[in-house]
């Protein structure tokens, strides 16, 4: 993705140059979490720098250790943590899902998953850091959902259409912060410009548990009086809602309203409710870790008949909510 030689990217902002293991981990641990590095074998030369640049809510960094060396820090907690393989591999675990990280198959950290890894001698890493508020942030702003927990798949493959593009971006971003022309100014509007497109082209690029949402937005084309319904609709889905209080609320008729709909969107108001609740209650199937119920998730996504949710649900992704919840996909 980014060339190690001559220079490895941002030589410029240099952070630390080590043959001590300590020290590395210290450093390291400052700018990500405090964490377990080990070195694998006694004869490669532990040869460790860290290069980075810091954002209003992403970083960009360069991180090598030369050495074979396993790396545990658990638990991200506040950050998602994206690594790519400029050169070597690394085999990664994250919750219950294990990449072979190489030059064409990066990975995404989620930081509620417990995470291992190990780099073979020779890896080196680009690695970009996202604060998990921001991402949960972006995502609602994108979907107009609540969507708090959010998990990725941790295979970034570089080779898919749609992540090729993200790359390029990234490519850029780094060339810029590189060269001095962001990464200065924290507060730079142009900076979170930036950063929001980041992370607004990774949720629509890599799978996951919002992959399903975030393609369905209104834009800014789209008639006042059916963005005041969606966002009505967004806003209380969870709760018992009718028609009326839509058109209410979106300040017409039912009639127009529902000719409104069906001219922009192909479906009538209640239509769009029961997609909304079905979406968000698959949202919450693929993030659960086993703490909610089937029938918690539908009350939670605004289903007050757990027989007609399951039917539905059925009807729409081909499973069982019941099945969903038990394949685990993002855990």
């Amino acid at each position: 993705m980014l060339r190690s030689a001559p220079r490895p990217p941002l030589s410029d902002f240099r952070c630390f140059d080590t043959l001590d293991v300590d020290e590395a981990r210290e450093i390291v641990a400052r700018n990500f979490c405090s964490h377990r590095l080990e070195r694998m074998s006694a004869a490669d030369r532990f040869n460790a720098c860290q290069n980075r640049v810091d954002g209003t809510h992403v970083s960009l960094n360069y991180i090598r250790y030369g050495a074979d060396v396993t790396i545990d820090p658990g638990e991200l907690s506040d950050f998602f943590l994206i690594q790519i393989p400029i050169a070597g591999t690394a085999d990664v675990r994250n919750g219950t899902r294990s990449v072979q990280s190489t030059t064409s198959m990066g990975v995404v950290l989620n930081p509620d998953r417990h995470t291992t890894m190990r780099w073979h001698a020779g890896c080196e890493q680009v690695l970009v850091q996202i604060e998990r508020s921001y991402v949960a942030e972006i995502a609602t702003r994108m979907t107009g959902l609540g969507v708090n927990t959010i998990r990725f798949d941790p295979g970034l493959d570089l080779r898919r259409a749609a992540v090729s593009v993200w790359a390029k971006r990234l490519r850029g971003l780094f060339g810029a912060a590189a060269s001095g022309q962001v990464f200065r100014e924290p507060d730079d509007p142009r900076q979170q410009q930036l950063e929001e497109a980041l992370v607004t082209s990774l949720l629509d690029a890599q799978t996951s548990t919002v992959s399903h949402i975030v393609g369905d937005r209104v834009t800014g084309a789209t008639p006042a009086i059916l963005k005041r319904a969606v966002a009505f609709i967004n806003d209380g889905f969870d709760r018992d809602i009718s028609l009326l209080d839509i058109c209410s609320f979106a300040g017409t008729t039912p009639r127009n309203l529902q000719m409104v709909f069906k001219r922009e969107l192909g479906c009538s108001p209640m239509e769009k409710l029961q997609d909304i609740r079905l979406k968000f209650a698959r949202h919450l199937l693929l993030s659960s870790s086993g703490n909610l119920s089937v029938s918690e998730i539908a009350e939670r996504s605004g289903q007050r008949h757990a027989g007609r949710f399951s039917q539905a649900y059925k009807a729409r992704y081909g499973e069982t909510p019941r099945d969903t919840l038990h394949r685990r996909r993002f855990c």
